[in-house]
């Protein structure tokens, strides 16, 4: 696989972290005249659309690559994404919602289901694949799909004068819902079963399968999880409740099917590329569970009432699991080598950076819940986690570049 790919993710996932550093210094010169919100609409679909989604496709590409039937569209496709990624965030940079924006944001969607339908079809063609790596991935591009329902409806929405209104946020949570904790976590377990078998490294088959469809089946419901704040009558709160309590049955019965493999992947790979597995699993766990908590109306009412909280849960699933599983995932497949001490630091200050953003963002959520306005001098401490974010995927990119001069250097 070209190796221009992983920069490609590299850049997405900088610019991602610029972009949001650059809000994080907004309280302390708000006379700038670029807008802030044009940069948060920029910076939230770059990390969803352009990090993340890339950086999932670029692990399928190198675990399939040698068998990969159609590689000149595998590149297109790659580029496609890269493009239209780097000109959605530019158009919502330049102008917010806007017509260029709403342009780009529905090119990438078509880009999506291209790519969608480039992994249906090389999955399909590959021999060998297990099963429950099938159902996981075939059911994330099912999720893939139904997750652009949200941004399509939103023009139908705007347009019947309903901007404003509690429908136009239930559809950017029913995108939301479904690319969190459908496409991404569904494709990037897929991906990991699949690393797994390649790998010789025995896990329950079984287990995985039926934590795979009581998750799926949960997911639909689920969505109500995230609309509890609406006043849709009884049966919201029993959907959700159904949603709630079958996705964290779903995520425990994965992590269970995968509690034979610690003692192979010790043997296979760097202590460091283990732990960023631990990391992520227990990540995984404690997000399921803030969701779980939300079948509570008194815990669903203050966290929707609490702005600190709800970013904190983005980031913490994006920043956090998503992210972390991606940089594990391309050091079980070899783009990134743990065995390099620059690159060890450059995870450990990534680590440390997401921390902070989490304590400064759910602390301070907390301290509004005590009846406080906010802990003091959040804004720096958000500041100045976001300076470690920055450095850290600047040293983790720089670490990858020195690292494969040095393979090219030793290989001629």
């Amino acid at each position: 696989m070209p190796r221009l790919f992983v920069h490609f993710t590299f850049l997405l996932f900088a610019i991602t972290a610029i972009s949001g550093l650059w809000m994080r210094f907004y309280p302390f010169n708000p006379d700038t005249s670029l807008p802030y919100t044009n940069v948060m609409h920029g910076h939230s679909h770059l990390a969803i659309l352009g990090w993340a989604f890339l950086g999932a496709f670029i692990i399928f590409l190198s675990i399939f690559w040698k068998t990969i039937r159609q590689k000149k569209q595998a590149k297109v496709v790659a580029i496609a994404l890269f493009v239209t990624s780097f000109l959605m965030f530019g158009a919502f940079v330049y102008q917010g919602y806007g017509l260029y924006s709403i342009i780009m944001s529905s090119l990438h969607i078509l880009v999506e289901y291209w790519a969608a339908l480039f992994i249906y079809r090389e999955l399909n063609g590959q021999l060998g694949i297990p099963k429950p790596g099938k159902y996981f991935i075939n059911g994330s591009l099912l999720a893939l799909v139904i997750s652009s329902i949200g941004p399509f409806s939103l023009g139908v929405i705007a347009a019947n004068g309903l901007r404003d209104s509690y429908v136009f946020d239930m559809a950017i949570y029913f995108y939301l819902h479904f690319q969190y904790n459908g496409w991404l976590y569904l494709f990037l377990i897929g991906l990991f079963i699949i690393v797994l078998h390649q790998k010789q490294i025995v896990f329950n088959h079984s287990l995985l399968i039926a934590g795979f469809w009581i998750y799926f089946l949960s997911l639909f419901p689920g969505y109500y999880l995230s609309v509890l704040w609406v006043e849709l009558g009884g049966h919201s709160q029993v959907l959700a409740t159904i949603g709630g309590i079958g996705q964290w049955i779903g995520v425990f019965g994965v992590i269970i099917a995968f509690k034979g493999i610690w003692v192979r992947l010790y043997r296979k790979f760097h202590d460091v590329t283990v732990i960023c597995l631990w990391i992520t699993f227990f990540l995984l766990i404690v997000k399921s569970t803030m969701e779980l908590g939300l079948i509570s109306p008194t815990m669903a009412s203050l966290v929707y009432e609490t702005r600190s909280v709800i970013i904190g849960y983005l980031h913490f699933s994006l920043l956090g699991f998503v992210s972390t599983f991606i940089l594990t995932q391309f050091q079980l497949i070899g783009i990134i080598n743990m065995r390099n001490h620059l690159m060890q630091a450059g995870f450990l200050i990534f680590f440390i950076g997401f921390a902070l953003n989490e304590l400064f963002l759910f602390g301070n959520g907390f301290a509004q819940w005590c009846g406080f306005s906010s802990i003091p001098f959040i804004s720096h401490g958000l500041l100045g986690a976001s300076v470690l974010m920055v450095i850290s995927i600047a040293i983790i990119w720089i670490s990858f570049i020195i690292t494969r001069k040095n393979e090219s250097v030793s290989i001629n």
